[in-house]
């Protein structure tokens, strides 16, 4: 064989280029061999619809070059039938390639010319690049596509390359299969490069115009837009391509059920997720472990334990083995409602049926001892973790602050703060707000300046703007009475373009209502009114408060505000009626319950914080109440 037509055929190989995308089992890959289940995960457990990629996905986006493949390993991939058998995808086509060079073997030098070029076919074929003239001279016919056969490239059609060779100088026949799968397929690629970016209207768009141009969208194409409508969790949208994929007669393949399923799941719809389900086997298909794993997870999500424990015992009814994602999801249930035995029992039951534990495992584990403020726990299960040669991220690190910040450990949030930073791990805005958050949990002298330095810090780091970073620092001083530094932090929010939403408003308030200064809340409330932000029912506190604590008081306003409330539709609950009647006393207030509540009861008044003499401390427009810390606290919380 000669040198120049060896060159010039590896020329070929190497210049190819990697397809945008790629199509296996009418799902949409990513170069590379299919990846676990357990990987394709986000970091809470959350099983992806669309198909659990596996473990290749990093080493495949390294794409092989497969110039640097050696002639004898491409001839021995060319005679195996096996190997075509075994590529399912592009992925797979290309991991076959590097296992067979590391082989090697040895053929005739004429036989090796041939292979060379057929490769070369079939790789631009599958990469999906249309042949130059320099190919056409040596092309290979290929076999005619069935109708509804998802697209892999012109050359490789059913799994395995075309059989026989075109004479020297003739072109590969293209009939109107071929051209069809062809233009589905440049559609499918514009739907997915439009998804990629995050323009889903672009990807409907670009599949609608396919339509009126007479083209036939394959089952490819609709999941392209299921997909997208899951990831927003806008299930309402994904049931309309669905029934649109139906009514232009394209079958919807198990890929279709799932990825609805997972719509369903994320936008909170466990019931219509079972729903979904039941049209599996309804159809005539087989639920796999994703169709089981996304169905508990939705209930999971909820905080459902019993739910999601029921969908995992009707999976092994089913003879569908569990995997790691649906223990974690279990998991994940009792994590929501901080209940750490539960979370803990799931555990002992995944290691019984040797199921691989993972970094969510744990951190779902320390989210449920975060949401409990059981610090003792959190650092037990972290460390548990260590010993397994699991390292934490960045998500794990901020369920263990949040773990001190709801027990009110400053100290023991800041230095597991300093930990996650020694280790390499790069903090988030989540972490730097968790910190934040034991600041104002832990009121003392300092803590509403700690909690502004902790704001400085996240700045100083490049970490955008943060409308709940703010607002926890707003908390901090409200409740350390720093009401001038609030402000200062609340202006300075409004400067780096944020919004403020209802929290930061109402912890803004507070400061100044405990101080009776009605006429800078009610200059708040203006202001959030122009914002167009609705008030809720602890702002409506905070503004009664300071006409409850202002001298005089302010009775008529107060009335006027609460009348003006419940026209809104505000809940009257027993915070806003204790506050209602400090201002305008028990009498009318009680007259007002009758009036507009129902004759709704009101509540005892607060228990006083008394002096050391047994007397009220103090009487001026700066007294507090131990009942007005207590519910302000309460409130905010639930906000």
């Amino acid at each position: 064989m000669s040198s120049q037509m060896m060159d010039s055929t590896l020329t070929a190989i190497t210049s190819l280029s990697a397809p945008t995308v790629t199509f296996a089992n009418d799902k949409p890959t990513e170069q590379g061999p299919k990846f676990s289940h357990a990987e394709a995960c986000k970091g809470n457990g959350q099983p992806s619809a669309m198909g659990y990629k596996a473990e290749g996905q990093k080493s495949m986006r390294r794409w092989i070059t497969v110039g640097g493949l050696t002639a004898l390993s491409i001839l021995v991939l060319a005679i195996d039938p096996l190997v075509f058998g075994r590529g399912k995808t592009m992925g797979g086509f290309l991991a076959s390639l590097q296992s067979y060079s590391e082989s090697g073997g040895f053929m005739a030098e004429i036989v090796l010319m041939c292979t060379l070029c057929t490769a070369a076919l079939v790789l631009r074929g599958l990469s999906g690049s249309a042949p130059t003239s320099k190919d056409r001279a040596g092309s290979v016919s290929s076999r005619k596509a069935p109708p509804h056969s998802t697209s892999r490239g012109v050359a490789a059609r059913g799994g395995r390359t075309a059989q026989g060779t075109a004479g020297v100088g003739q072109s590969a026949r293209k009939g109107p299969g071929t051209v069809a799968i062809a233009a589905a397929a440049k559609c499918n690629q514009a739907i997915d490069a439009a998804a990629r970016e995050g323009n889903f209207e672009k990807a409907g768009a670009a599949l609608l115009e396919f339509e009126r141009c007479g083209g036939q969208p394959d089952v490819m194409s609709y999941n392209l837009l299921l997909r997208c409508c899951a990831k927003m969790g806008d299930a309402d949208g994904a049931e309309r391509w669905f029934k649109r994929m139906e009514a232009r007669g394209v079958r919807p393949t198990l890929c279709s059920f799932n990825t609805m399923l997972d719509a369903c799941a994320k936008a909170n719809r466990a019931e219509a997720c079972e729903a979904w389900l039941k049209q599996i086997a309804d159809r005539g298909l087989e639920a796999n472990v994703i169709s089981y794993a996304t169905a508990i997870y939705a209930r999971a999500r909820r905080g459902d334990a019993v739910g999601a424990e029921d969908w995992l015992t009707r999976m092994i009814a089913a003879g569908v083995e569990p995997d790691s994602v649906s223990y974690n999801s279990v998991i994940h249930a009792y994590s929501v409602k901080g209940n750490v035995d539960g979370a803990e029992r799931w555990l002992k039951e995944m290691r019984a049926h040797n199921m691989e534990t993972s970094v969510a495992t744990y951190t779902t584990l320390i989210d449920a001892c975060a949401k409990s403020g059981d610090i003792v726990r959190a650092e037990k299960w972290l460390a548990a973790m260590l010993e397994e040669g699991l390292e934490p991220n960045v998500v794990t690190f901020s369920a263990m602050i949040d773990a001190c910040a709801k027990a009110g450990n400053r100290p023991q949030a800041e230095f597991w703060h300093e930990k996650m930073t020694e280790s390499g791990v790069q903090p988030n805005a989540h972490s730097y707000s968790a910190v934040i958050n034991a600041c104002a949990k832990a009121v003392s002298s300092d803590s509403a300046e700690a909690a502004e330095r902790w704001l400085d810090r996240s700045e100083k780091a490049g970490i955008p703007s943060d409308v709940v970073m703010y607002s926890g620092v707003i908390d901090a001083c409200g409740k350390a009475g720093d009401a001038e530094r609030a402000l200062r932090v609340f202006h300075r929010m409004r400067a780096h373009g944020l919004k403020p939403h209802i929290q930061a408003y109402a912890a803004l308030a507070r400061p100044f209502s405990y101080r009776g200064d009605w006429i800078k809340v009610e200059g708040i409330a203006q202001t959030m009114a122009a914002d167009r932000v609705a008030t809720n029912e602890y702002f409506l506190y905070a503004q009664l408060v300071a006409y409850a604590v202002s001298r005089p008081r302010q009775q008529d306003r107060a009335e006027q505000c609460f009348r003006k409330a419940l026209a809104e539709g505000i809940p009257a609950n027993d915070h806003v009626v204790g506050a209602l009647a400090r201002a305008v006393g028990r009498a009318r207030c009680t007259e007002l319950m009758d009036e507009l509540c129902n004759g709704r009861g009101v509540p005892p008044p607060p228990q006083r914080r008394m002096g050391s003499g047994g007397s009220r401390s103090g009487g001026g427009t700066g007294a507090r109440f131990d009942g007005d810390k207590r519910e302000s606290r309460v409130g905010h919380s639930a906000v």
